[in-house]
This record gives structure tokens, sequence and C-alpha cells, in this order.
């Protein structure tokens, strides 16, 4: 007979006579009968075990009333009577010798976080470096086009007439710029400057925009400004000069003079 892992497993050890004792083994799914003397020792049973299974005693771990007891000890000492029940448990080396302990096993694992963690930490400074470093090169081809808005500004103060393909061609480069800074995906101080770029090409294009309307219509330019009405000279007339409210008193005349007149009369 033999179990799931290959190993042969007899159902019963003929007993020998002279006093044997019946012991049932319990093995995985099998189950079977040895028999030995009362006076054997544990090792004694795993030899007998290992003439009905082919295990090695090495590789066995015989549990009586749920422990291992120690193969020096004779069964008669452990309690171990006729029809007394055993488990049989292979004990199989680990394939792996250098098996590390439980505590290496842990400080291994928190090697590996802290190794994980400085790997999440190089590639976060990677993207940010690589991402910081694509806004920069998208800068530098702004500063050119800039340049060009700036020329096409001094042309057009100066009354120049421009073709208008170059102003439409100018607003689909920086509108391409935009393209470019959308598609760049940074962190930290790379995001910040790549929205800074954003906010410029907008001002371009605006810019653009207003010297496209300017160039099209050169005349708005000059229409003189109709003053406000706050700004004209106010409707009333100035101030009269004011006639005295009287005439100027006459010089009077003393009182005895005007009796004296009378008088002759």
């Amino acid at each position: 007979m033999e179990d799931d892992g290959g190993v042969a497993a007899a159902t019963t050890v003929e007993d020998g006579g002279g006093g044997n004792i019946k012991i049932k083994v319990s093995y995985g799914s099998n189950d079977f009968d040895v028999y030995t003397t009362s006076q054997s020792t544990f090792a004694d049973l795993k030899q007998v075990i290992a003439k009905a299974t082919g295990l090695d005693p090495e590789v066995q771990n015989v549990l009586f009333r749920g422990k291992e007891n120690d193969d020096h000890e004779s069964l008669q000492v452990a309690g171990v009577k006729d029809n007394a029940k055993v488990i049989l448990i292979e004990n199989t080396p680990t394939k792996v010798k250098d098996l590390e302990t439980v505590e290496e096993v842990k400080e291994h694992i928190e090697e590996v976080k802290e190794h994980v963690e400085e790997v999440k930490e190089n590639v976060e400074e990677v993207k940010v470096s690589r991402g910081l470093e694509a806004v920069y090169l998208v800068r530098e081809e702004n500063n050119q086009f800039e340049e060009q808005v700036v020329s096409l500004e001094t042309v057009v103060c100066s009354e120049t007439q421009i073709a208008d393909k170059d102003f439409i061609f100018l607003t689909e480069m920086l509108m391409r710029q935009l393209l470019k800074l959308d598609g760049i995906d940074c962190e930290g101080e790379g995001r910040i400057q790549r929205k800074l770029e954003v906010r410029r090409v907008q001002g371009l294009v605006d810019k653009l925009d207003d010297l496209r309307e300017k160039n099209s219509n050169p005349m708005a330019s000059n229409v003189p400004e109709t003053p406000n009405e706050s700004s004209l000279p106010s409707s009333s007339t100035p101030d009269e000069p004011s006639l005295p409210s009287s005439t100027p008193d006459e010089p009077s005349l003393p009182s005895s003079k005007v009796t004296q007149d009378l008088g002759d009369i």
C-alpha cells in the first residue's frame, strides 16, 4: 500500500509473539497496526514503523497522547499499552538547506521594503528631472517664437502692412507648443514651470490676435478720440463785472449853508 507521499505503508505487521503489544499507527489517511514489546523504546518503535512504511526513523515524529517522547524512553514508562494509538508525522527536511530563520526573513523583508522605497524615490526624481528638462526644451523654442511676435509688433506699429498668413502660421506654431506642454508628464518643480510656460504661450497667442486685428484695420488706431463731455468748456458765459448796486454818494452840503440858501429865497 502506498500513501499520498509515495511511501509504502503496511496495513499490519505480524505479531512476533513473546508478549508483544499491538500499537495502532495513524499516518495521514492510512491506519495500520504494528507489534512490539512493552519494554521497547520509542526508538525501537520507529524501527518497526520504518519496516512498515519505509520511512527513515530520523524523519519520523511519533506522537502519543499529543506529544512526542524521547527516543530512549520506554513505551511502558510512557503508558503505551496494548491497542494504544500513536500518530505518525513525516518530518520532511526542507528543500532549501540554508533556510533562514524567521527573524532573518523578517529583516530581509524590511530591507526589501526599504529598497523598494528607495527605488520609488529614484523613479520620482528621474521623472521630475525628465519632465523639467522637457519643459526647458519647449521654453527654448518659445523664446524664438516670442522674438518673432516682437518683430511683428514692431512692423505693425510702424504702420507697415503684413500678410495675414504670417499671423496664422505663428499662431498655429504656438498652439502646437501648448500641445507639447500638455503632453509632458512631470511633478513638483516641473509642473510649476510647465504651468508658467503655458500661461506665457497663451499670452503670446492673445497678443498675436490683437496685432492681427490692428494690422487688418490700421486706420482704426489713427482716429482721434472724441473728447469727453467733461473735458468740454462750460456753455456759460464768463462772469460779467458786477455793476455797483447804487450811484456814488453825492457830497453833502453843510446844514447851515442850506438854511442860508432858503432864507435868500
